[in-house]
C-alpha cells in the first residue's frame, strides 16, 4: 500500500511539473528568432511545441494554457497532453489547433494529413498518408509569380502560348503557332508573347524546343493595380469560355452548373473542396508526359441572393 501511494504521489509531481513546464510564461528571447513552416515538419506534435516556443520569442505570455484559449478548448493541459502523445487530436481538434496556430489553405491542409499520417494505427493507413503528404509537398513548389512579372497578364494568350510552345513542334513558324490557339491569334502577337515569355522567365530555350522553367505558375499578390490586372484578365477568361460554346462541339467541352442554398461554415468547406479539386488536376498536369492540347478551367462560386436576416 505505501509503495502505490508513493507511485502516485511521484506520478502527480510529475504531471505538476509538466504543467508548469508548458503553461510557463516564456523567458526574454535568447535565441535568435526563427519564423517556422509546417512544411518543413514531419511530426505535428513537434510542429506545434516549436510554433509556442516561436511565439514566446516574441510575447513572454504565449503559453500552451493561452494557446488552448485561441483554440476555443477549455483545458489548460489539452495541448501539454498532445506532446506527451497522452491525446490525440480529433478531426474537431485538429479545426480548432489550425485556427490557433494561424494555419489556412495549404498550410492546414498539409497539417491535418500529417496528423492523420503521425496518428495511423497500421502501415497501410501511414502508406496512404504518406502518399498524401508527399502530393501536397509537390503542390507547395508551384511557382509564385513576382511583382515584376505581372505582365504575364496583360493579355489572354499569355498563358496559352506558354503550354503551346512546349507540346508544339512549331519551328520557329509564329505563324503556325498562332493558329494553333482557338481562337486564332496574329503572327505578331504569338512573336511578342514568345519574347515576353522568355523575358519573365517562364521559357527558356533548350536547343531546338522551349520548355517551361516551372511547371506551375500561381499568382498571390496584394497591390490593387495587380489585383486589378488579374481581375481584367480573369473577366477575359470568362468571355472566352462563354464563346467555346459556339466553338466547341459539345464532346469538346464540359460545362455544368448547380444551385445550392447553405450557410457561411459550409461555404467556407466547399471552397476548400473547389481548392482541393484544383490541386489534384495540377497534380495530375504535372505528371502528364504527353500533353497534345491545352485547354482553359475557370470556376465561379458566388452568392444570387441577399443573406438571410
Amino acid at each position: 500500500m505505501i509503495t502505490f501511494v508513493v507511485i502516485i504521489l511521484l506520478k502527480n509531481a510529475a504531471n505538476l511539473l509538466f504543467s508548469l513546464i508548458f503553461d510557463y510564461k516564456c523567458r526574454p528571447a535568447r535565441w535568435v528568432f526563427v519564423m517556422i513552416s509546417i512544411f518543413d515538419y514531419s511530426d505535428y506534435r513537434k510542429f506545434i511545441h516549436d510554433y509556442q516556443q516561436m511565439k514566446c520569442e516574441l510575447n513572454s505570455a504565449f503559453s500552451f494554457r493561452y494557446l488552448a484559449k485561441r483554440a476555443g478548448i477549455n483545458s489548460s493541459s489539452f495541448f501539454p497532453l498532445i506532446m506527451r502523445g497522452k491525446r490525440n487530436l480529433t478531426k474537431s481538434t485538429i479545426f480548432k489547433t489550425c485556427i490557433a496556430l494561424n494555419l489556412i489553405n495549404q498550410e492546414a491542409e498539409y497539417f491535418e494529413t500529417l496528423v492523420f499520417f503521425n496518428q495511423a494505427e497500421t502501415i497501410k493507413q501511414k502508406n496512404f498518408y504518406f502518399e498524401k503528404l508527399i502530393e501536397k509537398q509537390k503542390i507547395r513548389n508551384v511557382k509564385k509569380i513576382q511583382d515584376d512579372q505581372y505582365d504575364y497578364f496583360s493579355g489572354w494568350h499569355h498563358c496559352i502560348i506558354r503550354e503551346a510552345v512546349t507540346i508544339l513542334d512549331w519551328k520557329e513558324n509564329y505563324g503556325a503557332l498562332a493558329k494553333f490557339l482557338h481562337p486564332p491569334i496574329s503572327q505578331q502577337m504569338a512573336k511578342e508573347s514568345v519574347a515576353l515569355l522568355l523575358k519573365l522567365g517562364f521559357i527558356k530555350r533548350t536547343g531546338d524546343r522551349y520548355v517551361q522553367t516551372e511547371p506551375l505558375l500561381s499568382s498571390e499578390s496584394n497591390a490593387d493595380f495587380k489585383v486589378h490586372r488579374i481581375l481584367n484578365f480573369q473577366i477575359k477568361m470568362l468571355k472566352i469560355a462563354i464563346e467555346a460554346y459556339d466553338r466547341w462541339n459539345p464532346e469538346k467541352r464540359h460545362t455544368s452548373a448547380t444551385t445550392f442554398s447553405f450557410s457561411q461554415e459550409n461555404y467556407r468547406k466547399y471552397v476548400e473542396i473547389l481548392r482541393e479539386c484544383r490541386l489534384r488536376l495540377m497534380k495530375l498536369t504535372m505528371n502528364d508526359e504527353h500533353p497534345d492540347q491545352v485547354y482553359l478551367l475557370t470556376m465561379n462560386f458566388f452568392p444570387m441572393t441577399h443573406k438571410k436576416p
